[in-house]
């Protein structure tokens, strides 16, 4: 049973009579039932406690007190819990019927309240009785009754031999035989030996002789026939009659033939007859073959086989030495003894073999290991008493009569204390002086002082830099700087990080010089320049002499003239081949993937490194490419900052939206371009950046996410599907990428201020930003207020965005919050407020302002216009906001307000390029509405084309 809940006043429980252990009424009544405690008697369980045997059915246990007189006892704060509060009044005895003794058993009750545990021992005095030796009469207390009492003088009482007294002290029971001895003799009276006198007081009967014992030898008291002695061993009273008498001997020696004529007296030999004699021998096993004979039959002789002790061997031998003369073999054991270390190394082990028996058939086991432990015990003084044993040895059982002190002494522990008790825990400080002078910081110990650990500055093992708070007691002090220490070569300088001196191992004869005056390699790398090619020397270091002429081994790549075919061949340069290739640089030529171009060496061999391979047709084809985009300016775009490291998934998510919609991708660019590169606005106070996209679907969020860590910006989506959308903002971490999409090689990256579009950049309207709040600041009012219609984003711990889905309640919560500004992302507005492009010219570049005109740029047919189908008059619509102006609540006529009214937002992707050429190719503008020119930051001829 286990429970581990507390036993409380309140809970019923149930107290067993035997070990008085409390458990739960419900948990004992459930371990009743279980299997686990049930005995031979199907009604009866076993205590948890003590397992103890009861009888009583587990539906009749009940919730008693500790007397048993009361059922559910009330739980009363002034008695004892569980208890009744009447007297207990249990037996203080419970005598067993088959040791009842009035004169033994206590007859009184227990006078305390009813309590739990058992009864304390009964107080009372006992009636007067006298000793077992009746000399006194004493009295003791009645529960001191089955203790035995004496009155330890001199029982004094006669022995069983009636003629000693008892010489013991006052005792109860039998006093015993009498212990003094006497000299005696034997029946014989052959033998005298020492007897005690209880012992020859119950062999007084047979002393008729005078003797007491047998000594086991031959009588040898003369026959009544007066011509042969008695051969019976020693024995008491008359000896018998003579067995050659001629009324007992009536048959030969062996018993087969009976006598023809009486005998006359018993000194008349007994006739043999010529039989076998045929008795049984000693052996049990065989038959006498001797012809029938007088006295005892000779030993057998018949051949038997004899086993040794472990079974293993066998001899034949006559029978009576198999039964007489032991036989063993000189196979040693070897088998493991009990404590499972030592070896048995006995011959002819009779435990050797499972079917053997040791001689006696006797409990002794062979294996039995008898070979003192003598381990240290842990105390480390003394040794194991122990025969061999397995497992750990008993504690140190010595006890240590001086103090045990500490170090310094100002601690200790007085005697006695068992043998490795260990000295005691000193609190005062070390008194050894430091070495280094400083105080010690460490307590009272033995043994070597821990290092000081006091912070001081120290120089590095290698002496470049003085470090500070480093311990005292420190030895090897190391920074993270090279060794620079001159090697033993005199050329080198060691390359090791910082380490204690020496920098090159001791040389066997002591000296750094060789025997012949030379200097010893640091072995090292050479490092010397080499005079045929651009790389260094990698041999072993060699001071004394020149650099080896070997072929140089460093790979090295050669490309074809323009660079696009490349191959990875080594260097090759030096080496003995000076006139020609050798046969190791024509393997490697033939596995080239083009033919080396040919060179003229004037005699001398050209190394591989310094070739160059031969352009084929793919090469001549991208060479005509590039001539015709340098006639035609055309740029081309760079793909390759499209590609994020191993990760090929993020690269073709973004190359591939990249050629759906390449506007919308640089668009991305330029907004993070912008945050990081850009300039804060002059009215705004605040050190974050920040911008919020609009919402959009899953796989552009994964592009931004994508395009923003590569300029290590902050990336958070916001809200639920549909209505999700991303903020970016600059960390301390944000940097420019290696590589800017839509911008050249080697031309300096610029940040320019991008303009809105709302099918990239969240409405400013609806956006309220919290930034630089103090400490003392409060949101509440503002999650109170507006929980509901707002996405609450926390930048840091001290900047937020509120993003709401009306404008007008955007304007409600900027005018109710204290610390509310308006939302400056990374986008403006265009100056105008309605800009209209000419349907044949580019959306970006179409149109031009001189002077309140407009003028039309050439017409080409990659730069069209995508003008919504919804549009009647081809043109669209782009949100205008001056400069310095308040995005929140517009006045009507704001640039807000005239987008709406004019309906002439785009409803179709604006960032398609390529239009249909039977769209209109003239100019179609509204009345009263001017165009200005829109600078694109990035142009490109042919998409298509230059994507392939």
């Amino acid at each position: 049973m286990i429970c581990y809940d507390a036993v409380r006043r309140s809970a019923p429980v149930w107290s067993c009579a035997s070990c008085f252990s409390i458990f739960h009424l419900p948990c004992i009544r459930k371990w009743a039932r279980a299997p686990a405690s049930s005995v031979s008697s199907p009604a009866s369980w076993r205590c948890p406690g003590c397992q103890s045997v009861h009888a009583v059915p587990a539906r009749d246990i009940a919730y008693t007190c500790f007397c048993g007189r009361r059922h559910d006892p009330p739980n009363d704060l002034f008695l004892t819990p569980h208890s009744c509060g009447e007297p207990c009044s249990k037996p203080l005895a419970t005598p067993t019927p088959a040791t009842h003794d009035p004169s033994t058993t206590c007859p009184h009750v227990c006078v305390l309240q009813c309590h739990p545990g058992p009864c304390p021992p009964c107080k009372a005095f006992a009636p007067s009785r006298p000793c077992p030796c009746g000399k006194q009469t004493l009295a003791r207390r009645c529960a001191d009754r089955t203790t035995p009492i004496t009155c330890g003088q001199r029982c004094d009482r006669l022995l069983p031999c009636g003629r000693h007294r008892c010489e013991n002290p006052c005792h109860t029971g039998p006093c015993g035989d009498c212990q003094l001895t006497f000299p005696a003799h034997c029946f014989c009276g052959k033998t005298t030996n020492t007897m005690p006198c209880g012992e020859m007081a119950s062999l007084s009967a047979d002393t008729a002789g005078g003797g007491v014992f047998s000594c086991s030898e031959a009588c040898g008291h003369g026959l009544a026939c007066g011509n042969h002695a008695c051969r019976d061993a020693c024995h008491p009273g008359p000896c018998g009659e003579c067995r050659l008498l001629p009324g007992k001997v009536a048959a030969c020696h062996c018993g087969k033939t009976r006598l023809r004529e009486r005998r006359a007296s018993c000194l008349d030999p007994v006739p043999a007859c010529d039989k076998f004699c045929d008795k049984k021998l000693p052996c049990g096993a065989h038959r006498c073959k001797v012809t029938c004979h007088e006295g005892r039959c000779p030993p057998c002789s018949a051949r038997v086989e004899q086993r040794c002790r472990c079974g293993s061997s066998g001899q034949m031998v006559e029978c009576y030495k198999a039964s007489t003369e032991e036989f063993r073999c000189n196979k040693p054991c070897g088998r493991k003894k009990s404590c499972g270390r030592h070896r048995c190394s006995e011959c002819c082990c009779p435990l050797s073999k499972p079917f053997a028996q040791h001689e006696g058939g006797g409990t002794m086991d062979p294996h039995f290991c008898q070979i003192p432990c003598g381990k240290k015990l842990r105390c480390g003084q003394h040794g194991c008493q122990h025969l061999c044993h397995s497992g750990h040895c008993d504690p140190c059982r010595e006890t240590i009569f001086s103090d045990l002190t500490c170090a310094c002494g100002r601690t200790s522990v007085p005697p006695p204390q068992p043998c490795g008790t260990p000295t005691p825990s000193c609190p005062h400080p070390c008194i050894v002086p430091q070495v280094c002078g400083h105080p010690a910081s460490h307590q009272c110990h033995f043994g070597d002082c821990p290092p000081c650990v006091v912070p001081v500055t120290r120089e590095c093992s290698g002496g470049h830099v003085m470090l500070r708070n480093i311990p005292c007691g420190s030895k090897d002090i190391r920074c993270n700087q090279p060794c620079g220490k001159n090697r033993q070569c005199g050329l080198h300088a060691c390359a090791r990080t910082c380490h204690p001196s020496p920098c090159d191992p001791p040389p066997a004869n002591g000296d750094a010089t060789s025997s012949s005056g030379s200097k010893v390699s640091c072995r090292q790398s050479c490092g010397v320049p080499r005079r045929e090619c651009k790389h260094t020397c990698n041999t072993p270091c060699h001071p004394s002499s020149p650099c080896p002429d070997v072929r140089c081994e460093a790979r090295v790549t050669i490309t074809c003239s323009c660079g696009r075919i490349t191959s990875t061949v080594p260097c090759s340069a030096g080496g003995s081949y000076h006139n020609g290739d050798s046969m190791l640089d024509i393997s490697i030529i033939e596995q080239l993937p083009r033919p080396l171009q040919p060179v003229d060496s004037n005699g001398k061999r050209v190394p591989l490194g310094q070739r160059k391979l031969c352009c084929d047709e793919e090469c001549a084809k991208m060479e005509r490419k590039r001539v015709l985009a340098e006639a035609f300016d055309i740029t081309q775009p760079n793909l390759d900052a499209l590609h994020f490291g191993e990760n090929s998934n993020a690269s073709d998510l973004v190359s591939e939206l990249y050629r759906r919609e390449p506007k919308w991708v640089l668009a991305i660019e330029e907004r993070c371009k912008f945050l990081v590169l850009g300039k804060t606005r002059g009215n705004s106070s605040s050190s974050i950046k920040v911008h919020v996209f609009c919402h959009m679907t899953k796989d552009k969020r994964d592009a931004i996410r994508l395009i923003a860590d590569r300029w290590k910006l902050s990336v958070q989506a916001v809200g639920w599907e549909p209505r999700l959308f991303v903020t970016i903002h600059v960390t301390p971490k944000s940097k420019v990428p290696a590589r800017v999409l839509g911008s050249k090689a080697g031309v300096p990256v610029s940040a320019s201020h991008p303009y809105f579009d709302p099918m990239v950049d969240m409405d400013p309207r609806l956006v309220v930003a919290m930034l630089d709040l103090p400490r003392e600041a409060d949101v509440s009012s503002l999650v109170l207020r507006f929980g509901g219609e707002c996405e609450l984003v926390w930048l840091n711990d001290k900047n937020a965005l509120a993003v709401f889905g009306d404008p007008a309640r955007a304007a409600t919560a900027l005018r109710r919050l204290d610390y509310g500004s308006a939302y400056q992302g990374a986008s403006m507005f265009c100056p105008s407020s309605i800009t209209q492009a000419s349907a044949s010219g580019n959306v970006w570049v179409g149109a031009q302002r001189e002077g309140g005109s407009v003028a039309k740029t050439s017409a080409n047919p990659w730069k069209m216009a995508g003008a919504s189908d919804s549009d009647p008059s081809g043109g669209w619509t782009v949100l205008g906001h001056s400069p310095g102006a308040n995005v929140l609540g517009q006045a009507p006529g704001s640039a807000w307000r005239r987008g709406d009214a004019a309906g002439q937002v785009m409803g179709t992707n604006r960032w398609n390029a390529l239009a249909s050429a039977t769209k209109s190719s003239g100019p179609i503008v509204g009345a009263g509405q001017a165009l200005e020119k829109l600078q694109p930051d990035f142009e490109v001829e042919d998409w298509e084309e230059s994507c392939e």
